[in-house]
C-alpha cells in the first residue's frame, strides 16, 4: 500500500520533488541544489540502515534500489545514495534496505542467505551489498559466479574476503516472482505515473522531460550545472564542498538514455549507463567477430 507524506511546512509548486520512498509518497518544495539523497534518507528521515562510507561513489556502503520508468515499463537498479541528488530521483521509487523487512521482522531471502552462510562480520557493509543482490537476484534468481561478481563490484567488503558473501548470492531461496516489488509493481508503476509533473521553469534543480525543454532551460540558465550521472558532480559537493546554486539535471529527458540497433550502426543515447550498454556492445562484437573470424585472428 502506497501511502503519502508530505513535508510539514512546505508550500508544492512547480518546481516541488515528488517521489516513492519505500511504501510512501514523498513530496517536498524545491530542495537546494546540493541536496543528496543519502543526507535526506538518513538525517531527514532518519533511515539510517544506508550507510555512510566514503562519500564518493566507490564503497557501496550507501547502495539503494531505484526503479525509474523506461518506455512504461518500471527498472530498478542498485545506486549510491551519497553522490544521487536529490532531485535526480523526482518521480522515482527508493527502496531502502528497511523496507526489506518482512512480516514480524521476518528477513528477506536474500538477508537469510547472507546469514546462513556468514556473509557479514563488522556489518558496515552489509546493507548495502544486501540490496545490491537484491537487485541481482530480482533478475538472476539463480546467477552464475560472474554475474555474481559483477553485481558486487561496486560494493567494499574489508572483513570476510567475500567467499561467504559469493556463496550466499547463489543459494537465495524463493521466487522473486513473488517478492513485494513484483506483486506491487502495478500499483507502483501507477503510483510514478499519477505524480508525473511538467517540469519546472525555475527553482534550483531544473529537471526537463525532453529535448526542446532541456535546450530553453539551458538557454534561461546559463550558468547551472548540467548533470547526468553525478559521479563526478557529486564529489565536487562532497569532497570539494564547491557551492551549487543551480543545476540542470538530464536523467529525466525521455528517451535519453535509449540504445537503437540497426544492420549497420548501435547509437548510444548520453544518458545511458555502462550496464546498460554493456551487454548491447558484447553481442554485437561477438557478431563482429563471427563475420570476420580470419579478420580478427590474423591480427
Amino acid at each position: 500500500m502506497v501511502g503519502k507524506v508530505v513535508q510539514k511546512g512546505m508550500d508544492m509548486g512547480a518546481a516541488g520533488i515528488r517521489f516513492l520512498l519505500n511504501d510512501q509518497q514523498v513530496d517536498l518544495a524545491d530542495m537546494p541544489a546540493d541536496a543528496m539523497l543519502l543526507d535526506f534518507l538518513r538525517e531527514t528521515r532518519r533511515l539510517t540502515g544506508t550507510k555512510e562510507g566514503c562519500n564518493e561513489g566507490d564503497c557501496g556502503a550507501c547502495t539503494v534500489l531505484i526503479g525509474q520508468l523506461r518506455d512504461g515499463q518500471l527498472h530498478y537498479a542498485p545506486m549510491n545514495a551519497c553522490i544521487r541528488f536529490l532531485a535526480q530521483v523526482d518521480g522515482c521509487h527508493v527502496v531502502t534496505i528497511e523496507h526489506l523487512r518482512g512480516p514480524g521482522g521476518a528477513l528477506h531471502p536474500v538477508q537469510q542467505a547472507m546469514l546462513d552462510h556468514h556473509g557479514s562480520q563488522c556489518g558496515f557493509c552489509t546493507p548495502g551489498i544486501v540490496m545490491a543482490l537484491y537487485a541481482l537476484w530480482m533478475v538472476h534468481p539463480l546467477p552464475t559466479s560472474a554475474q555474481v561478481k559483477v553485481a558486487l563490484q561496486g560494493n567494499l567488503c574489508r572483513c570476510t574476503g567475500y567467499a561467504p558473501i559469493l556463496r550466499a548470492a547463489q543459494d537465495i531461496a524463493g521466487d522473486p516472482a513473488g517478492d513485494f516489488l513484483a506483486a506491487e509493481r502495478t500499483t507502483i508503476i501507477q503510483a510514478l505515473q499519477d505524480m508525473a509533473q511538467d517540469a519546472p521553469a525555475a527553482g534550483a534543480a531544473l529537471r526537463p522531460r525532453d529535448l526542446d525543454q532541456a535546450l530553453a532551460l539551458r538557454a534561461a540558465h546559463p550558468d547551472a550545472v548540467v548533470v547526468a550521472g553525478a559521479t563526478d558532480v557529486g564529489l565536487w559537493v562532497n569532497k570539494h564542498l564547491r557551492p551549487m546554486p543551480q543545476v540542470l539535471h538530464l536523467s529525466q529527458i525521455a528517451g535519453f538514455d535509449r540504445i537503437t540497433q540497426t544492420a549497420d550502426a548501435i547509437t548510444i543515447g548520453a544518458g545511458a549507463s555502462y550496464a546498460q550498454a554493456a551487454p548491447v556492445l558484447a553481442a554485437a562484437s561477438v557478431k563482429w567477430m563471427l563475420k570476420r573470424p580470419l579478420q580478427w585472428f590474423t591480427k
